[in-house]
């Protein structure tokens, strides 16, 4: 018997090379002429900022700026912009320029300008409430999905906790997708963006919360990004090959929106928290002992999966090892083994990991705070 379920989607969605040229007329769409531009400095450097400014300076419409968002922001970044801007800038929409980190603090800066309420505070499951300014998000990375969900995933800079922010009113308004924006995205951040997206489709699509919309989006992005990734982790020239990555990583964000992150990202965030390894990094690498240790509940969904990603004829006992030949060859699990990770945090990384009931609980199968050391242990290398 199918259950009840919600769909949450962005209104608008735009994708074609240099699309984002036409911001102007979307801005225009909402009646905005004092957009708030949420960046950083890689952004800014790579000279994408300036970019899409420039055309909405000739039509004269004024922007303010801030750059400075972290990577893995801590809810400080939210608070430092609408510092800057709050008391001088009469900002009427906010617009969101890079990756994850900058869409994430964007959501936060948009429901909170207007009101000065304080962004730690709404963490958790439906404490936002509103949104009093409209959101244009432009993704310049493949991989966080960020641009198209009601989740912002912020960091505790004294615990390294991450914690989430969900809530419907944090879907953006409008998404353009504009692959030039990522033509130049060095190897490693396409290798860990791209495959972070991957294992937001197969958690989406195994998640026991997925919707009927959400396992044939996640199937969608599976047939994108199986081939695109290792394609462009080749050859970062590869057009096709990055067009197919952003709409695949796109289409992955709107299948978990509409499902649930599992298992693979509830023990990601302590790891990736605590150490200040990159997200997609962390993901990518323990997807493949998470998913040996789903196998029981999911033989059936995996076979689907690796279907659409092309991996045709592979067992379900051969995915897991699959998955880490993946992680192996874009070079993800050299940059994990490079990090100084000491046996003796697993058991409190494992507790905080099993704790998160928003990730672990949508998991086809229950994860013990043992299973969470053994899966640990087995994608870290020590003695099992």
């Amino acid at each position: 018997m199918l259950r009840p379920y919600d769909n949450n989607l962005p209104r608008r969605l735009r994708f074609g090379r240099g699309i984002s040229a036409e911001l102007k007329g979307e801005l225009r769409r909402l009646g905005s002429s004092r957009p708030l531009f949420i960046t950083d400095r890689g952004v800014s450097a790579a000279g994408l900022l300036k970019r899409v400014l420039g055309p909405l300076e000739a039509e004269g419409i004024r922007a303010a700026v801030y750059d400075a968002t972290e990577p893995e922001p801590p809810f400080a970044c939210v608070a430092a912009a609408v510092a800057l801007h709050g008391g001088s800038f009469d900002a009427d929409a906010v617009v969101a320029l890079g990756g994850g980190s900058v869409i994430d603090t964007a959501k936060l800066v948009a429901a909170t300008f207007k009101d000065g309420r304080d962004a730690a505070g709404l963490a958790g499951i439906g404490k936002v409430g509103r949104r009093d300014l409209p959101l244009l998000c432009i993704p310049t990375t493949s991989g966080t999905g960020s641009e198209a969900t009601p989740v912002a995933i912020f960091t505790d800079p004294v615990t390294g906790n991450k914690v989430g922010v969900v809530d419907p009113c944090l879907v953006p308004d409008i998404v353009l997708l504009d692959p030039e924006l990522s033509d130049g995205l060095p190897r490693l951040p396409t290798a860990a963006a791209g495959m972070d997206a991957l294992v937001h489709a197969l958690e989406a699509y195994i998640a026991k919360v997925a919707t009927p919309m959400a396992r044939g989006l996640a199937l969608e992005a599976a047939r994108r990004l199986g081939p695109a990734l290792p394609a462009v982790c080749r050859d970062g020239g590869d057009r096709e090959a990055r067009d197919a990555m952003l709409v695949g990583a796109n289409l992955a964000g709107l299948a978990f929106a509409n499902s649930s992150c599992c298992a693979v990202h509830a023990l990601a965030l302590p790891l990736g928290g605590r150490f200040h390894i990159a997200h997609g990094v962390v993901t990518g690498c323990l997807t493949a002992e998470t998913m040996r240790h789903n196998l029981p509940e999911i033989r059936s969904d995996v076979a689907v999966f690796a279907e659409a990603l092309g991996w045709k004829d592979t067992p379900p006992e051969d995915f897991p090892g699959k998955l880490a030949s993946l992680a192996r060859s874009i070079g993800l699990t050299d940059v994990l083994r490079a990090v100084s990770i000491p046996e003796a945090s697993l058991a409190e990384m494992a507790r905080a990991a099993v704790a998160n009931r928003r990730l672990m609980d949508p998991n086809p199968r229950a994860v013990t705070e043992a299973d969470a050391v053994d899966i640990y242990r087995r994608t870290l290398e020590f003695h099992v």
